[in-house]
C-alpha cells in the first residue's frame, strides 16, 4: 500500500465511470489501436511480505508505478491518460494518488451446462481509487485513507453453465456507482504493526496469493481467485484488521467483520444491531526465500482459521410427514491454506519465470454444503522470448460435497471440478488483453449435469 497506496487493496479492476455499454466502443478502439502499436511492460508479481498491507495484494491488478513521469511516447505511458502535464506526479509526491481502471469481459458457454444456445454475456467494471497519504500531507504521521468507488454492468455467463463457481468473477449485474471500500489505516513501531478500520474488502486482507488472486489480470473463475469455502460471509463490510510483522519472514493477520453484512449497504444497519455477530479470522504467514543461481525464489505460506457466528441449518433426518423447522447450529469454524512459490527465475534482473500455487479450505459437513475445496496451478511470466510481460496461467479446482448434505438433501450432489487456462497479452503498459478457456465438470455439483466449456475474453485499461 505504501508506496503505491491506491494499489494496495482493492480488487482494482480497471475503470472509467462508463455506464452501461457506452464504454465498449471506446474499449474496442483502444484495443485495435494498441494491436497495431506493439509492445508492453507489465508489473511482475510482488515479492514483498504478503501479510503487510503496504505491498500490492495479489487480488489487485498490477498498476502503474507511483511518482514516475510519463515517457513522451503515448504507447509507453504507464497509464493511458499520461501524467497530466506533470500534475499527477506532483500530486503523488504530495501524498494524493488517483487511480482509475476499466475492465471489460465477454464470456460464452459454447458446450454443455444448462444451455449453450446463444449463451453469451458482456460485463464491465469501472474503479476509482483515491488514496491520501497523511504522512506526506503532513497531517498524521503513519496514517492513510483509501476510498474505492465502483460502477459495474452486465451479467455473468454462469446462468447458462449452472456452476457452483462463477466463470467470470467480476460480472456482478448492473450497479450504479457505489463505495466499495472506505477505510483508515495507521502504522506503528516502524510499520511492524498496521491497523485498518472501516468498510473493508476482506478478499484483499486474507487468503491472498501471488499467482491466483486477481480476477482482473489472472484467473477469472471465482474458485481460482479466492477460496470461497473458507472466506468471510461477504467479501465487503464494516470491520477491522491488524497486520503484525515482527520479522521479515513471519507475519500475522487478525481481524473481525460484520457477520450480517449485506452487499451494497453501508453496514450501519447490521453491524451495530442486537447481538452484533462478528466473523473472525486469524492468519499466519511464513515468507521464505530459496537461493538459486538466478536470484532468490520468494514464496509465502499462509495458514488461516475462520470463525462464522451465523446460525445454519443442521443436515439431519426429519420424520416423514412432519413439517418442523430444522435445528440450527452456530459458531462454525473452518481453516484454510494458501501457498505461492516462485520455482524458476530466468534472470536476477526481473521476476520472469515459473511460479506455482496451492489452496485448501475446510468447513464442517453437518451445516455446510461444501466441506473441502482445493485449487492448484502455475503462472509463467515471460514464457515467449521478447514477450517478457505476458503471462500464461493454468489452474484446476475441486469442490467436494458434505456427506450429510448428500444423504439428507440431495443424493445426486457430489461436487464440481474445473480447470482454467489464460494467456495475458500485455500490449502496452496500460492495456492488457486476456483470452481464457474453462472446462467445468459436473457443474452445480450434479453428476447428471453436462460438462461445460466456456470461452472468455478480458480487456483491462489503466487510465
Amino acid at each position: 500500500m505504501l508506496p503505491a497506496l491506491a494499489d494496495q487493496n482493492a480488487r482494482v479492476d480497471c475503470g472509467t465511470p462508463f455506464a452501461g455499454n457506452c464504454g465498449v466502443n471506446t474499449l474496442m478502439i483502444a484495443t485495435l489501436s494498441a494491436l497495431f502499436a506493439g509492445a508492453a511492460i507489465a508489473q511482475p508479481p510482488s515479492s514483498a511480505p504478503a501479510s503487510q498491507p503496504s505491498d500490492v495484494p495479489a487480488s489487485m491488478p498490477c498498476s502503474a508505478p507511483a511518482s514516475q513521469p510519463a515517457p513522451p511516447d503515448f504507447w509507453h505511458w504507464p497509464r493511458m491518460t499520461g501524467d497530466w502535464g506533470g500534475a499527477r506526479t506532483k500530486l503523488e509526491d504530495a501524498g494524493i494518488r488517483l487511480d482509475v481502471y476499466y475492465v471489460h469481459e465477454y464470456g460464452v458457454n459454447v458446450k454443455g451446462g444448462r444451455n449453450a444456445n446463444n449463451a453469451q454475456k458482456h460485463s464491465g467494471t469501472s474503479d476509482i481509487f483515491l488514496t491520501l497519504d497523511f504522512e506526506k500531507l503532513k497531517f498524521i504521521r503513519g496514517g492513510m485513507l483509501l476510498m474505492h468507488a465502483r460502477q459495474q454492468f452486465g451479467l455473468n455467463v454462469n446462468p447458462f453453465v449452472g456452476a457452483l463457481s462463477d466463470p467470470i468473477d467480476d460480472a456482478d449485474d448492473d450497479k450504479s456507482i457505489y463505495i466499495d471500500q472506505l477505510w483508515y489505516q495507521h502504522a506503528f513501531f516502524g510499520r511492524k504493526v498496521q491497523w485498518r478500520i472501516g468498510y473493508l474488502d476482506f478478499q484483499t486482507i486474507v487468503d491472498r496469493n501471488a499467482f491466483a488472486n486477481s480476477e482482473d489480470i489472472q484467473f477469472m473463475n471465482t474458485m481460482l481467485d479466492n477460496n470461497n469455502v473458507a472466506a468471510v460471509p461477504l467479501p465487503i463490510g464494516l470491520g477491522t484488521a491488524v497486520f503484525i510483522d515482527p520479522t521479515e519472514w513471519l507475519g500475522f493477520v487478525l481481524g473481525a467483520a460484520d457477520g450480517a453484512a449485506q452487499l451494497y449497504r453501508d453496514g450501519f444497519r447490521t453491524t451495530f444491531h442486537d447481538g452484533m455477530d462478528f466473523f473472525g479470522f486469524f492468519q499466519t504467514d511464513l515468507r521464505l526465500k530459496f537461493r538459486s543461481p538466478r536470484g532468490d525464489l520468494p514464496g509465502t505460506y499462509r495458514f488461516g482459521t475462520v470463525y462464522d457466528p451465523r446460525p445454519k441449518a443442521v443436515f439431519e433426518p426429519r420424520p416423514a410427514g412432519v413439517n418442523l423447522p430444522p435445528d440450527m447450529e452456530r459458531d462454525d469454524v473452518g481453516f484454510y491454506l494458501s501457498f505461492d512459490q516462485l520455482l524458476y527465475r530466468e534472470s536476477p534482473r526481473d521476476m520472469q519465470g515459473l511460479g506455482v500455487f496451492f489452496r485448501y479450505g475446510f468447513r464442517h459437513g453437518e451445516v455446510n454444503r461444501i466441506v473441502h475445496s482445493w485449487s492448484a496451478g502455475f503462472q509463467y511470466l515471460g514464457l515467449i522470448p521478447t514477450r517478457n510481460e505476458d503471462a500464461l496461467g493454468v489452474g484446476v479446482y475441486q469442490l467436494s460435497s458434505s456427506d450429510d448434505f448428500r444423504r439428507i438433501r440431495s443424493p445426486l450432489f457430489w461436487g464440481e471440478t474445473g480447470g482454467e487456462l489464460y494467456y495475458r497479452i500485455q500490449l502496452t503498459p496500460w492495456l492488457a488483453i486476456t483470452p481464457d478457456i474453462q472446462y467445468i465438470a459436473d457443474p452445480g455439483g450434479l453428476r447428471s449435469a453436462r460438462d461445460a466449456l466456456v470461452f472468455a475474453l478480458r480487456a483491462r485499461i489503466a487510465l
